[in-house]
């Protein structure tokens, strides 16, 4: 990974690694990860685009936030961008990270050159009819994890364990992410304060998803929406089909819900796709 640097947003520092020179790409990681999920992905980015992840307030190296909704968190990212002197880019979203990408879509569409979003259920978006039961290996965690105060007091002393279930049921490449790469999250999410501030994010789900409801338009920039086989497939696509009028969506074959780590070549290759297809069509 590229060194840390820091920006001071709303009185609070937020982390964020920085590589490579050209138009720029902001990466933001999903939950329980850090930008430590773009490690494989960066080297190759960074080759012809300035590449900036950034950790999302409250995880990894970025202290916590008032507010975890994704247009608060949306706000914060902006004012980043603001602050670094950004005033276009392309953004990419994991997971949770995917949430914030939405949203930063439907309020900053202006900002954004394409928007790529990776393995998620975006509020407001995501189809209500994936919670029921039959379905609850994939979604159980979505209710768990918004239940105050309870989740981090059963799981403070038990990260790894607790860690390890989500990224062995949830990836496919097992060797993706090694006993070191689980170490790492690990170690971002030990403890009560770490662990709270992730679940805040579920927390702030409900809200989020009433903000995208309200904020809800049609977007015309470029938008890639990559599942993997072996988890959210093409529903990432499906779910942002009523939003977008230039939509690609893709399953990568052989690939679970870590994307990035477990075929960083294949999603780098899409992402560079739909950055050089938005170039021509402003030609």
């Amino acid at each position: 990974m590229p060194s840390k640097k820091y920006v001071a947003i709303q009185g609070r520092n937020v982390c964020y690694y920085e590589q490579g020179q050209g138009e720029v790409i902001i990466l933001l990681h999903g939950w329980p990860q850090t930008s430590y999920a773009w490690r494989k992905v960066i080297p190759i980015l960074s080759e012809t685009h300035r590449i900036i992840a950034i950790d999302l307030p409250g995880t990894g190296c970025s202290e916590p936030t008032a507010k975890y909704d994704t247009k608060s968190i949306a706000a914060i990212v902006r004012n980043i961008t603001s602050k670094l002197g950004i005033t276009s880019f392309h953004l990419v979203g994991h997971d949770v990270g995917a949430w914030v990408a939405a949203t930063y879509a439907l309020l900053y569409e202006e900002q954004l050159n394409t928007l790529t979003l990776i393995e998620a259920g975006i509020p407001g978006l995501i189809n209500p009819s994936l919670f029921v039961p039959e379905n609850a290996d994939k979604i159980w965690q979505f209710y768990f994890n918004q239940i105050e105060m309870l989740p981090e007091e059963l799981i403070a002393g038990k990260e790894k364990t607790y860690l390890s279930w989500f990224f062995n049921r949830k990836s496919f490449v097992k060797p993706a992410i090694s006993k070191k790469d689980l170490n790492m999250y690990y170690k971002a999410y030990k403890g009560k304060k770490r662990l709270k501030n992730g679940f805040n994010y579920y927390r702030a789900f409900n809200k989020s998803s009433e903000y995208n409801i309200e904020l809800k338009k049609i977007i015309h920039i470029p938008v890639l929406a990559i599942g993997g086989s072996y988890a959210v497939g093409y529903g990432v696509g499906k779910s942002v089909e009523s939003i977008t009028t230039d939509l690609k969506s893709v399953s990568l074959d052989n690939c679970g819900h870590y994307i990035p780590e477990e075929k960083p070549v294949e999603l780098s290759r899409l992402i560079q796709e739909l950055i050089a297809g938005s170039q021509r069509n402003k030609e």
